[in-house]
């Protein structure tokens, strides 16, 4: 071994690397911290996402809702249309899909639920079948659930 490859080898040089090493490490942390969220990107969306979940775990219906309902008066909730009842409870889950819930516009799985008549799915309805609770987590009387059912098929082509 040569004389400079001693001296590069030399505690107080691999002290000095070893020490600069740290320093580049320590700063690395504090100047770009690494951001960990379970392997998702905290910026991006579809299923799975953050946002996605965050949406997915949202109540339907909430006590405020219920409240608001119940003191501004029944005629308010009775002049609302079809289309507006069907968006105050019923598009949570029957625009998506979930748990099952079949979707506006898909007249063949419509189709396969009014074999047994509109009487039954109103009675579905009221009563909550499989996700879905009594009268679809609403407050609505069985005439508005109805008319939701009415507006359902026939924008499902029914």
């Amino acid at each position: 071994m040569s004389s400079e490859q001693h001296n590069t080898f030399s505690p107080q040089n691999l002290s000095l690397l070893g020490g600069l090493l740290l320093i580049a490490l320590i700063l690395g942390e504090v100047v770009f911290p690494r951001q960990v969220n379970d392997g998702m990107s905290i910026d991006s969306k579809g299923p799975g996402t953050m946002e996605d979940i965050a949406m997915r775990l949202k109540p339907v219906v909430t006590l405020d809702h219920i409240r608001a309902n119940a003191g501004s008066g029944s005629s308010d909730m009775a002049a609302m249309s079809p289309k507006q009842l069907y968006q105050g409870a019923c598009q949570a889950c029957h625009a998506s899909g979930i748990a099952d819930a079949p979707i506006v516009g898909d007249s063949v799985a419509w189709q396969s639920r009014l074999a047994n008549g509109i009487d039954s799915l109103v009675t579905s309805a009221i009563n909550g079948k499989g996700a879905m609770p009594p009268n679809g987590g609403s407050t609505y009387s069985e005439d508005q659930i109805r008319s939701v059912i009415e507006y359902i098929l026939g924008e499902s082509s029914l």
